[in-house]
């Protein structure tokens, strides 16, 4: 559409995030009897739970500047992978790029095991290796069908951006990895509000009504708007920088398909970040990471549905990665995908 303008549209994409637990909050209220208010003040028990685990008197002092720099940690190790894909991608081709990036679940797997020192699997290494190897076979299988002829031609910066995608993938990992250990260690139960010592009163009577626990995925859709929301903050303050380096010259769309598609894009991306955060903080970074590759597959669907050409090999590639989800599917996740609805009490 030719509007060059990477890091507005990453700008863009990651502010629009703020939104997300204002969507998730207000659905709450219209399909529940809980109030804004109620769920809003059970929200604040929950991250002061998280940030200060201990006895529900914690909640007299919340730990602003903890929580500043979490939220600042996890929006810069969302952003910095972000912008050096976009930087690889300019530099080398798209399959490299894409095959690189979708290698942060091995990354995740491996860092998971020789750096926290989590228990191999034999399971989820065998399911990230397939995954890994289906992605390889749909994108430079699809890319050889299509005539572009990317394996065989060496493009003068390519070296630099695989090997800046390949960083991006890793800090990518890295980042799921700590917010899956982040938010891994329960909550305290809180045994009533009447722990709190006399002279909190009034804070006992303002959190009476609470909903607590927050409802699944809220605490989620939180987290993601303040990476929205630290993003909308403080990332505008490289556009003069980039301008007067003349990397991007900052100017807003004119033409409305582009606005458009620029919108389209950002809301798509704040529900994937969304399900993304709650996916993490229910099956790790690992089962996460693969469940994310099967967007290839829904790509190579896409493909497949408007009439593109495709070979042999995507769709081998399609059904490996496929396949790689069943692998690594708990018991536990195919029997409540199995069993019927009346049986799942049971369950």
């Amino acid at each position: 559409m030719n509007y060059d303008r990477p890091f507005f549209v990453i700008y863009v994409t990651q502010s629009v995030f703020t939104v997300s637990v204002i969507i998730h909050l207000v659905y709450l209220a219209t399909t529940t009897k809980d109030s804004i208010s109620s769920l809003s003040k059970g929200l604040n028990i929950t991250i002061a739970q998280r940030l200060r685990p201990g006895s529900s008197s914690q909640l007299i002092r919340f730990p602003y500047l903890r929580f500043f720099l979490i939220v600042l940690t996890l929006t810069a190790g969302f952003t910095t992978p972000t912008l050096l894909w976009c930087i690889g991608i300019s530099l080398s081709s798209s399959s490299d790029v894409t095959v690189i990036w979708n290698t942060n679940a091995f990354f995740a797997y491996l860092i998971s095991v020789t750096l926290l020192g989590r228990r191999h699997q034999h399971r989820k290494f065998a399911a990230v290796v397939l995954a890994t190897i289906g992605v390889v076979l749909v994108i430079y299988g699809g890319s050889i069908v299509s005539g572009n002829n990317v394996l065989h031609t060496r493009l003068p910066s390519r070296s630099v951006g695989d090997l800046l995608a390949l960083l991006a993938s890793i800090l990518y990992a890295g980042y799921q990895l700590f917010y899956d250990a982040f938010i891994e260690p329960p909550l305290v139960p809180l045994q009533g509000l009447d722990t709190f010592p006399s002279e909190s009163t009034p804070l006992i009577e303002e959190y009476k009504y609470a909903i607590y626990p927050s409802p699944y995925g809220l605490e989620s859709s939180f987290w993601t708007s303040m990476i929205g929301l630290c993003t909308m903050s403080l990332l505008w303050t490289v556009f003069p920088v980039l301008q007067g380096l003349g990397v991007e010259e900052f100017s807003l769309p004119t033409d409305p398909r582009t606005v458009l598609a620029i919108l389209g894009a950002a809301f798509s991306g704040a529900m994937f970040m969304t399900g993304t955060m709650m996916l993490l903080a229910s099956w790790g970074a690992i089962t996460t990471s693969v469940t994310s590759l099967l967007t290839i597959v829904l790509v190579f669907l896409t493909d497949l549905m408007l009439g593109a050409a495709i070979s042999i090999w995507s769709i081998v590639g399609s059904l490996v990665t496929a396949a790689a989800m069943l692998v690594l599917a708990d018991s536990s996740l195919v029997s409540s995908i199995l069993v019927p609805a009346t049986q799942e009490s049971d369950a």
